[in-house]
């Protein structure tokens, strides 16, 4: 009976450890997000906007990705339109380590406002910061000089991301 327990207890020890999943190395890929922004345009006007987008690595911390929103201004009711734009940016983060704060620069090269007037030209250049308070979930804030037809707005960005 003795040497039957010693035998089930030495071939059930080394099971043990195998029995647990393999722990995946971590990768970012890229992220998506949500924002709302607040801000001026040239003319000293409020504009507030909603939206949200996405973007994936290419090589390093290289992205590309894709924006829409809708931003107005709510003294003038009339006033709204969307912006949809697309364009490169960068992440100084490592892709293999998770990290709590992950800055970023962005620029939009290729961009259409839709506006009651008709269609414009659209583009942004900006920055920010992510701070990943869970694995997946961070909070994004980040300022941004967007320009769409004759109008220049800076504006204030926060919002949630996931990656």
């Amino acid at each position: 009976m003795k040497r039957t327990i010693l035998a089930m207890t030495l071939f059930t020890i080394p099971a043990w450890p195998q029995a647990e999943p393999p722990v995946k190395p971590f990768k970012y890929n890229g992220n998506g997000y949500t924002f709302f922004s607040v801000g001026t345009c040239q003319h000293r006007y409020t504009n507030v906007g909603v939206g949200g987008g996405g973007e994936g690595f290419i090589w390093r911390g290289l992205t590309i990705g894709g924006e829409i929103g809708y931003y107005r201004f709510p003294a003038d009711r009339n006033t709204g339109y969307g912006v949809a734009t697309l364009g490169p940016g960068y992440h100084f983060v490592s892709r293999k380590n998770p990290a709590k704060w992950d800055p970023y620069v962005g620029i939009s090269v290729l961009g259409l406002g839709f506006a009651p007037g008709g269609l414009a030209a659209a583009g942004s250049l900006g920055g920010g910061v992510n701070y990943w308070f869970k694995e997946k979930i961070g909070l994004q804030t980040g300022v941004q000089i967007r320009v769409i037809g004759e109008e220049a707005l800076a504006l204030f960005r926060i919002g949630l991301t996931f990656r």
